[in-house]
């Protein structure tokens, strides 16, 4: 099943806030929220996560990156559940230590209120609120929520460097965020590989060899059932059809980055009917996403140098 709503996905597992930016809850004896979405949801998120856990607090809130819709209502959280433990990865900790960083979160976060009437959300007038981790995860790590119930970390970079995916093998949960490809509410399916497509890739890959029966991608989907492993595929195959556009469209414009910038938004971006990243923050991603499979395409063709010579 392909799941467009907030609320419960399967006994213990919800999908809170607004499905354009989430944040998901695993209940135990010690629930973990995972990300931290927009800093004026936040509200949103503690009000629905109370209507889950009642007096309960939630023990522990991973997040999977530092880019700012998916760790902005950390602060808000901490304030409302004084005992929860914030959890990431120690780049995404170095992050959030800049204060250039803090800085950018900051300013993302009031351009997003623009969202708040797509959203049909008003503006609750919670504002983004700097925060600390209170511990570094890492590739093996494993959290026990109750006696049958653990979140294992998984190090997926490729969409950042910071990237941490989460499993929960009892329940058969990949919490993998933007390390698997977003699929929009027209079935498009977005490649993002900002930092490094080779990374994406195996990222990729190596998430596709769980054996997974709940899926929550970072923005508006959740899949369930034989539609999660459908979704894991069919991200493999684009990710390679992206980067096969890429050299085709370079190819085509005599290697123009902005011709080719062009092309994709109006195969991604102007043709999108339902949300959309605004227009600067869209460009800036796919100008990164174009330079990392170029890169990954140079790296190709050394490699294939080398193999002849």
């Amino acid at each position: 099943m392909i799941i467009d709503r907030t609320g419960k996905i399967a006994e213990g597992i919800h999908m809170l806030g607004h499905h354009g930016f989430p944040i998901f809850l695993v209940d135990g004896e010690r629930p973990a929220i995972v990300d931290g979405g927009l800093a004026f949801l936040g509200p949103i998120y503690v009000r629905q996560i109370h209507a889950v856990l009642g007096d309960r607090q939630p023990a522990w809130c991973f997040f999977t990156h530092a880019h700012f819709d998916h760790c902005s209502a950390v602060g808000y959280f901490k304030r409302s559940f004084p005992r929860m433990q914030v959890v990431a990865s120690k780049k995404a900790a170095d992050i959030l230590s800049r204060p250039n960083a803090i800085h950018l979160i900051a300013q993302l976060n009031q351009s997003a209120l623009a969202l708040s009437p797509l959203l049909g959300i008003d503006d609750t007038g919670v504002r983004f609120e700097p925060f600390g981790v209170d511990r570094i995860a890492e590739e093996g790590d494993c959290f026990e929520l109750s006696s049958n119930l653990s979140l294992q970390v998984l190090e997926t970079p490729g969409h950042t460097w910071d990237f941490l995916s989460y499993y929960v093998p009892e329940r058969r949960l990949l919490i993998a965020s933007e390390a698997v490809g977003t699929r929009e509410q027209r079935g498009h399916i977005m490649i993002d590989c900002l930092v490094d497509f080779d990374h994406y890739y195996q990222s990729i890959q190596r998430l596709k060899n769980l054996a997974v029966d709940i899926l929550f991608q970072g923005h508006i989907y959740a899949f369930t059932g034989s539609d999660a492993q459908v979704h894991l595929d069919t991200s493999l195959d684009r990710s390679l059809r992206f980067k096969a556009m890429v050299k085709q469209f370079m190819r085509e414009t005599g290697n123009d980055i902005q011709a080719v910038m062009q092309r994709f938004k109006a195969i991604e971006w102007e043709s999108n009917p339902g949300l959309r990243q605004p227009e600067p923050a869209y460009l800036l991603n796919l100008e990164a996403r174009i330079k990392t499979v170029l890169r990954a395409i140079a790296a190709d063709a050394g490699k294939l140098y080398e193999k002849v010579h």
